[in-house]
């Protein structure tokens, strides 16, 4: 558990109180009135630990000058996903338990990557590179864990991932901290937001909060959260395979974060600095200079096609968008040889599938077109369609489903692959979207 905050100037007088533990007043130790107007809950600090807003807010500053004065930023890491994927034992099948159990075996025992942990009744795989990643990162930020799981699960994983406790230092945030259900905001943490980075492959629990996140690639190991996550090939498990460490999306995320790091203390006057334009430079900065047109992406009828989930991200990623064949057209995004791409085809520009600019986003890079070619009768206008069909409110009900090993959301396995949705979880989509829109 990380140490309590410094409470306010012993030479100051209460009211007003600057904090409560459990009822009692943090500096002149007076019982709470009921009058007393509802603080900020830092219970992950310490249990029943409660702080009036002004207090929070002096705590912020004293954070951000202290980060300033070691020439950190804070740095907010999801677990599930994100540094690793945990699945419960009765999602796994005895076939998939018997292999598992023959990798457990195959490890070395000074660096496991996977987990059996009975205690929890489930396996967790860490995602390769995660410790060196951590390791790196501890040295530019300030480490804090904010996940959906339960405070149990929180602490188990945090465990897992800093087994002496000089990483995270207790600055582990579950999601009985949060203050809004289905929700991650950074008023449970003691920092400013223009000083905060967030690592996390959910960006809808961040309604608040989307300019300060770097979203990696989903780490999708175990068959169940492929399925839940509507991925239709096999999981990693399944195929024998891994991501890169040194290469995959962890290494690639620290390098944009550093780049952003680097970028806000070379600002001549540090306490105006902030990480959320510099993010959003680099960004931009990936598909800078290109302007896309789309062919065949979404239905006919569609009425917006600015607000479709590809429109936005080329957006996002510094491209121009045009709805018309020109001169000035430089990328072709197709599901299919349409007309559109045999014109592009014939004018000697760029024609890809839209698999394209996921890779692009991911990878934080312009990538190499030839890798992504269109081909008749290509089955990607199946894929983007399902894709473009799932809400953000979907896809966050899905990841609180399966936050915290699949206890997070609903019971695990209630929602398999194939099954009709279940009416909690429709609920569960409805809740989501009032909280995003609150």
């Amino acid at each position: 558990m990380a140490a309590p905050p410094a409470a306010a100037p012993a030479s100051a007088a209460c009211p007003p109180h600057p904090g409560f533990m459990g009822g009692i007043c943090i500096r002149c130790g007076a019982l709470r009135d009921e009058a007393e107007e509802k603080g900020v809950a830092l219970s992950y600090i310490h249990r029943g630990l409660e702080v009036s807003k002004h207090e929070a807010e002096r705590l912020r500053q004293g954070t951000a000058e202290r980060l300033l004065a070691q020439k950190k930023l804070l740095l907010i890491l999801d677990l599930d996903h994100t540094l690793l994927n945990s699945t419960r034992f009765s999602e796994i099948p005895p076939e998939s338990e018997a292999a598992l159990r023959a990798q457990l075996e195959a490890q070395p025992g000074d660096s496991p990557m996977l987990y059996h942990l009975p205690f929890m009744r489930m396996w967790t795989k860490l995602r390769p590179g995660v410790r060196q990643f951590l390791e790196a990162a501890k040295d530019k930020f300030e480490l804090h864990v904010y996940t959906m799981g339960d405070r149990h699960y929180a602490g188990e994983m945090a465990k897992l991932l800093d087994p002496t406790g000089k990483i995270f230092h207790g600055r582990v945030i579950s999601s009985g901290d949060s203050t809004q259900r289905y929700v991650k905001d950074l008023d449970v943490v003691l920092g400013r937001e223009r000083v905060v980075l967030i690592l996390d492959d959910t960006e809808g629990v961040w309604p608040r909060h989307r300019e300060n996140l770097v979203a990696p690639e989903r780490y999708l190991y175990f068959p169940a959260d492929a399925a839940r996550f509507g991925f239709k090939g096999q999981s990693l498990f399944e195929r024998g395979v891994d991501e890169a460490s040194a290469e995959g999306s962890l290494a690639t995320c620290l390098r944009v974060m550093s780049r952003v790091q680097e970028q806000f203390f070379e600002q001549a006057d540090h306490h105006a600095a902030d990480v959320r334009p510099l993010l959003g430079g680099v960004r931009r900065g990936i598909l800078a200079g290109t302007t896309l047109l789309f062919s065949r992406v979404w239905p006919m009828d569609c009425p917006d096609p600015s607000a479709h989930i590809l429109w936005l991200l080329a957006t996002k990623l510094g491209a121009q968008v045009t709805t018309n064949p020109g001169a000035g057209v430089t990328h072709v995004v197709a599901t299919d040889v349409t007309d559109k791409a045999r014109w592009a085809n014939a004018q000697g520009k760029h024609v890809v599938s839209p698999g394209w600019l996921w890779c692009c986003a991911y990878t934080w890079q312009h990538v190499n077109e030839s890798r992504f070619p269109v081909k008749p009768g290509s089955s990607a206008a199946a894929a983007v369609a399902a894709a473009a069909g799932r809400s953000e409110a979907e896809d966050v009900a899905r990841a609180l489903a399966a936050a915290g090993g699949g206890e997070a959301g609903q019971p695990a396995g209630q929602q398999q692959a194939g099954q009709q949705q279940q009416p909690a979880q429709q609920q569960q989509q409805e809740d989501v979207v009032k909280a995003a829109a609150a």
